[in-house]
């Protein structure tokens, strides 16, 4: 009984956070003309001039349909997949209310040695086929009840991101030769972590941590799942979600599922295990055997994942020999990655910096060991950038002023000299930028809609495009560097996987000089006769040379973790990124080629990803033969606006993230151009209830709102009133009951005006709102005590009248990035105007205004955070007809006047990062404090006992701490802000205390 209670606790939260349910990513242009390609399997819904690509991903779902699935025995019901290809973003994902997959697909700079399609289809595919695999079972009834979102709510709470993100990334390596099971990059974050500061606790492990750096959900989830599947069979994950589907009530439904398939074999496993690493040192068989203690299931496939990551990986520790190398920069307390080292004119090192304790920058670190930092630039498309002649270059991401789905990659430079920073756009997406020689041209990478490939040379201090060289099809152009004025180095990835190419400007020839097939390698850098590039061919990445005349390829370091980000100085000093658990440092190494070890190509293996791909049995390997199999048709806006997808015996209203009882039906059309909301709820005051509609069409450059109740109400209340016969005023009791009509209908044009380390926004809002009162009928319900005569006949004058406001309304902000260990914007501006008028209507209820803005700087200690906040609102009439626009002083009730103004400061601060489990109830990642103080003031005019009018003024203040954590309750992903405040306030001369709670659902 207690289980499903929490369970139903859980469930109505979820659906009054009305985040998890109806997820919006974003609208496309509405310029777009859209087509589709409908199967009775899928449907694709893509832009009419990405028709190929289309066609393309077709037939990668037609070979995924009865491969993707096989370990899960699931074959998905139909399902529809929209394609954005106006955007730079390379990523994916899977909703299930309503029900689609979208897909941006732009190919990555930074993508593994496989097409990216391909790569994104089947870890997608993947997420299709787990949640519809939930669909079974007492699920599959919720779902009658519930529609998409049971499915939805279902996942949300049992199945940890880490298995959907690690199933999907098993799926990806089996069924290919790539994948990032195959990559060491994957891999070395945890690898480092393991073997520089041991196993952490499970909850630290899926929920991160300020004071540590833990790795993604995918990279730990892939070893979690897929070692699971390699020692206990390919049907582990199979049953568990059968188990999580058909018991959804069980609040450890997945952990029984897990723990019932390890008990079964795990002893056998562990004496295999034991044969395999036992010679290994620090193999604690005890310890092993002692893990029997964890009754969950999940924290005893973590723990011996963890064990055997630490034995495989020490094996493969003391196996590695280690290159001799110099540290340039030495670790910080906590986790910080300097990146893409490079030598200026005067000596001085410049690189990118970022971690726990920073944003990303660039910072440069002179002879003498001072550092300063030079810029925080924007959202880099990749972590890369080039430098010479005191110019810094890199590609970033910029967002369109309306659609989200519609940035674009443009070139900044910035002169270290003069401190001029210029952004360079054009019509297509820049990738990649590097410079020649003496910086007077540009060559970067050019992506478009169709998702096409060329390199483009540009002039420097022009901006124009001098040279344009397109890819084959199906190829792609990766970090493409100057050899020299004639020639360029870059890795081109197609089919057959990845490639170093020579590429002549003037005639376009191509001299192929290494080709690496499926291993991983990038960012090839030319010094004399050697290019200098990442490879990953021994299974640690590490810093490769070939030989541009012999065409040789030699293993330049030998690193225990990784190195990368080669460069070459006029020295002949090579520096590069050197991995830790501390992050990536800044090394430097004397090039000397007698100690470089000649590349044989006997390429690392990974025994894990082959035992996935052995256990499959399966690849990949669409027909792309004959595209046109694939009948296109047109994709109707018009036709397709709504879909109702969700329904409840409850009102759920997604839009605005409301909840009541009732019941209501949701639509999101696959588009997320059209929402909407229909039902019926209980709503306080209403006779009973109300009808309520709710749509927001956000498909044109402005979003139009409307939303529309109806319902029966009544109230009781006391008043005087004329008695017809014989004249004379009474004092009343009566009830008044009415019919109430609102409809309320705004517009609004989300400008986004974000540029660099800036995120802005600029909305200016219009509402119309109008209630209409009708079938008023009054009824005395009784008279006063003195009153001898009783109730009589009285006039009450009940006519119906409507009040319409109009609301003018702009909201603006401007907010610096910030650091993961920061409290709160170190940097920011928001500022908020409202108007409030009636100017037609039956009822004049005088007008309001206000203005309201914050401001955010940083505190005294670095992650320490300054808010100031200052609010004023007028009301031309004394009465109080409209609710507040402004914040009154913490622990009082609201202030009303004339006049209203209040301001307030905090003071915001981490106190200490516990990484505390409290069992399975409580997971605290940070206690932090807020000092606060309030002013307000009041002034308006007042009638006293005489009837004079006078005019009242009053201050107000208020202060206190908040004491706050923020936590993981439940090992729910969705992190909890809870505290408690305390405080004084002399409205009523009293201490305060209140509870602070909120849940960020879209952390999950």
């Amino acid at each position: 009984m207690i289980k499903r209670l929490a369970f139903l606790v859980c469930f109505v939260l979820l659906f009054v956070s009305g985040h998890s349910q109806y997820f919006i990513a974003g609208q496309d242009p509405a310029s777009i003309k859209w087509k589709q390609i409908n199967t009775e399997e899928f449907q694709i819904i893509f832009p009419q001039e990405s028709e190929d690509k289309a066609r393309y991903i077709a037939a990668l779902f037609e070979d995924l349909l009865h491969k993707g699935g096989k370990s899960l025995d699931r074959v998905p019901k139909k399902f529809s997949v929209i394609l954005h290809t106006h955007t730079t973003n390379s990523n994916g994902l899977v909703a299930w209310a309503p029900k689609r997959m979208e897909l941006y697909t732009t190919s990555s700079q930074d993508n593994d040695a496989q097409i990216w399609l391909d790569h994104l289809a089947t870890h997608e595919f993947r997420h299709v086929v787990q949640l519809d695999k939930i669909e079974q079972g007492f699920t599959r009834v919720l779902n009658y009840v519930f529609g998409q979102q049971a499915t939805a709510v279902v996942v949300g709470m049992y199945l940890p991101p880490w298995f959907l993100e690690g199933d999907a990334v098993c799926l990806e390596t089996s069924m290919s030769e790539s994948g990032r099971g195959r990559s060491p990059e994957f891999e070395q974050e945890l690898r480092a972590q393991l073997l520089e500061k041991g196993e952490f606790s499970y909850d630290k492990a899926v929920n991160g941590s300020y004071k540590n750096y833990v790795t993604d959900r995918y990279k730990l989830g892939y070893y979690l799942v897929g070692k699971a599947r390699a020692n206990y069979g390919d049907k582990i994950w199979d049953q568990t979600l059968t188990n999580v589907a058909r018991h959804p009530l069980g609040i450890v439904s997945f952990s029984n599922g897990i723990k019932k398939s390890l008990s079964e074999n795990r002893k056998q496993v562990k004496l295999e295990l034991q044969k395999k690493y036992g010679k290994a040192e620090d193999v604690d068989w005890e310890k092993v055997q002692g893990a029997k203690k964890y009754t969950d299931g999940k924290l005893l496939l973590y723990f011996d994942t963890m064990q055997e990551l630490v034995w495989e990986w020490k094996k493969q520790d003391a196996e590695t020999d280690k290159s001799a190398y110099q540290l340039v920069s030495d670790r910080e307390k906590y986790f910080t990655s300097k990146r893409i080292p490079h030598v200026s004119e005067q000596g001085d090192l410049i690189y990118l910096k970022h971690g726990l304790s920073d944003a990303l920058c660039f910072e440069q670190l002179d002879v003498n060991g001072k550092t300063d930092k030079i810029l925080v630039p924007g959202y880099l498309s990749n972590i890369n950038f080039d430098y010479r002649n005191r110019y810094l270059l890199w590609a970033e991401s910029k967002q369109n002023i309306r659609w989200e789905h519609a940035e674009k990659s443009v070139l900044v430079t910035f002169n270290t000299k003069s401190k001029q920073k210029k952004t360079h756009r054009f019509k297509k997406s820049l990738f990649a930028p590097a410079f020649n020689k003496d910086a007077s041209e540009i060559v970067a990478v050019s992506s478009d809609q169709k998702g096409d490939n060329s390199l483009v040379i540009i002039d420097h201090e022009t901006g124009l495009i001098k040279q344009r060289i397109a890819a084959g099809k199906n190829e792609y152009f990766q970090t493409p560097q100057f050899i020299d004025d004639e020639n360029l180095a870059l890795i081109v990835l197609n089919n057959q996987g990845k490639q170093i190419v020579k590429l002549n400007l003037k005639t376009q020839e191509r001299e192929g000089l290494f080709s690496s097939g499926y291993a991983d390698m990038s960012r090839p850098v030319p010094y004399g006769e050697y290019l200098y590039f990442n490879g990953s061919f021994t299974g640690i990445d590490n810093v490769f040379a070939l030989d541009l005349i012999t065409k040789k390829v030699y293993q330049v370091t030998s690193s225990r973790f990784g190195a990368r980000d080669a460069y070459v100085d006029a020295n002949k000093n090579l520096y590069y990124s050197d991995y830790t658990s501390d992050g990536y440092l800044l090394a430097k190494a004397t090039i000397n080629k007698a100690k470089w070890k000649e590349w044989k190509g006997d390429f690392n293996q990974y025994p894990l990803a082959e035992q996935l791909s052995n256990q499959l049995g399966e690849k990949l390997n669409a027909d792309t033969t004959n595209l046109d199999r694939f009948e296109v048709k047109n994709y109707s806006k018009l036709a397709n606006l709504f879909n109702f997808h969700s329904w409840a015996p409850m009102f759920v209203d997604g839009i605005d993230g409301k909840a009541d009882i009732g019941v209501s039906v949701a639509s999101q059309n696959k588009l997320s151009t059209l929402l909407t909301t229909i039902g019926y709820k209980k709503e306080e005051g209403f006779d009973n209830g109300q009808f309520y509609a709710n749509l927001s069409y956000r498909g044109w450059f402005p979003i139009l709102d409307s939303k529309f109740t109806i319902g029966d109400r009544n109230t009781t209340y006391a008043t005087i009133a004329q008695r017809l016969q014989p004249e004379q005023m009474d004092t009343l009791l009566v009830n008044t009951g009415w019919k109430q009509w609102e409809w309320e209908n705004s517009i609004s044009l989300p400008f986004n005006l974000s540029s660099g380390q800036y995120t802005r926004k600029l909305i200016p809002k219009l509402t119309y709102n109008m209630v209409k009162f009708a079938d008023l009928n009054t009824v005395a319900l009784r008279t006063t005590a003195n009153n001898t005569l009783g109730i009589g006949e009285y006039d009450f004058g009940d006519e119906s009248f409507s009040r319409q406001i109009m609301e003018y309304q702009l909201f603006g902000y401007n907010i610096a990035k910030t650091a993961p260990r920061d409290v709160q914007y170190q940097w920011a501006q928001i500022l908020e105007l409202n108007y409030r008028d009636t100017p037609w209507g039956d009822r004049d209820l005088g007008n309001t205004w206000s203005a309201e803005g914050y401001l955010y700087f940083p505190g005294l200690v670095k992650h320490h955070g300054i808010k100031l906040y200052g609010g004023y609102q007028y009301r031309s009439l004394n009465e109080i007809l409209f609710s507040n626009m402004i914040k009154s002083p913490r622990g009082m009730s609201d202030l009303y006047g004339k006049h209203t103004a209040t301001v307030g400061a905090d003071y915001a601060m981490p106190l200490f990062y516990p990484d505390w489990n409290l069992g399975p109830l409580a997971y605290f990642k940070r206690i932090k404090m807020n000092a606060f103080v309030d002013y307000g003031y009041v002034k308006r005019n007042q009638e006293n006992e005489e009837g004079d009018i006078f005019s009242f003024k009053k201050d107000y203040f208020s202060g206190g701490v908040e004491l706050r954590s923020d936590l993981h309750v439940l090992r729910f992903s969705a992190p909890v802000d809870f505290g408690v405040r305390f405080g004084y306030e002399n409205q009523t001369n009293s201490m305060f205390a209140d509870f602070l709670i909120s849940i960020n659902l879209t952390a999950y």
